[in-house]
């Protein structure tokens, strides 16, 4: 390749010649040909432009991925640190659930043995008021209660259904079990025994308590085991039946020592 300055004519008035460009001689290796290329200041002027601005451009996307990188290292950077904090959070979630099962399991424990006391304090107290309305006392309190033969067989009364004690003035006749008084006699309704209590104990248990006394209960009335509902007003006797079920049975079978 060959540069030759190539010359341009001037005014006459000037001495000296201007260079305005150069031409380029091309001649390959492997040809005996050869070729020329003119180049001016214009058209070099106009590359140099254009490789300034494609190499300002160049730079200017060179530094705009390295900003865009930065920007997305930072990104990451701000990515992990939430993913730690997230981590650090579902840790700190787990440990909580972790307790609050534990919490919950002990809790279901606890429940489930207060729900046991209750239940064994429910069956104590129904196994209690079982026991409660069964008549297995003596009906007599305040005073000594002698077993005696039924004074009243032979009367217009009839015989008594059940047992007979002997007591005095002042002896109070009590409920021999819980129950709710369905029935007092007046005195003209039954004129051998004066007065007559009546209690169904609701479990197919019935008692009777025949005296000559002071009744203080009214029907309808619930009264409890030991409940005082008369006072003999003079020395006589006390009348005791029970029924089970409908049929009359020995007091003595049922009353406990």
């Amino acid at each position: 390749m060959i540069l030759n300055k190539k010359e341009t004519k001037t005014k006459r008035a000037d001495t000296k010649k201007q260079t305005t460009g150069y031409t380029l001689l091309l001649i390959p290796n492997s040809s005996d040909s050869a070729r020329t290329v003119e180049i001016t200041y214009d058209r070099l002027l106009k590359l140099l432009t254009g490789a300034v601005a494609a190499a300002i451009i160049v730079v200017g996307l060179l530094c705009s991925v390295m900003v865009h990188n930065r920007k997305l290292r930072a990104s990451l950077t701000d990515a992990e640190a939430s993913v730690g904090k997230l981590r650090e959070t579902n840790a700190h979630l787990e440990t909580t659930i972790d307790t609050l099962n534990e919490q919950i399991t002990a809790d279901q424990e606890a429940f489930s043995k207060i729900e046991d006391t209750i239940n064994k304090k429910e069956e104590e107290e129904e196994e209690a008021a079982e026991k409660a309305a069964v008549p297995n006392e003596i009906p007599i309190k305040n005073a000594n209660a002698i077993l005696v033969e039924d004074p009243y067989k032979d009367s217009e009364g009839g015989q008594t259904m059940g047992i007979v004690f002997s007591t005095i003035k002042g002896a109070a006749v009590a409920a021999t079990a819980d129950g709710t008084v369905t029935h007092v006699d007046s005195d003209e309704e039954n004129p051998f025994y004066t007065r007559g209590i009546v209690i169904d104990h609701g479990n197919g248990f019935t008692t009777y308590y025949r005296m000559n006394g002071d009744v203080s209960i009214e029907e309808g009335t619930f009264v409890s085991k030991g409940d005082v509902m008369a006072v003999l007003e003079d020395d006589g006797y006390v009348a005791y039946e029970i029924k089970s079920d409908g049929t009359f049975i020995d007091p003595r079978t049922m009353i406990e020592e």
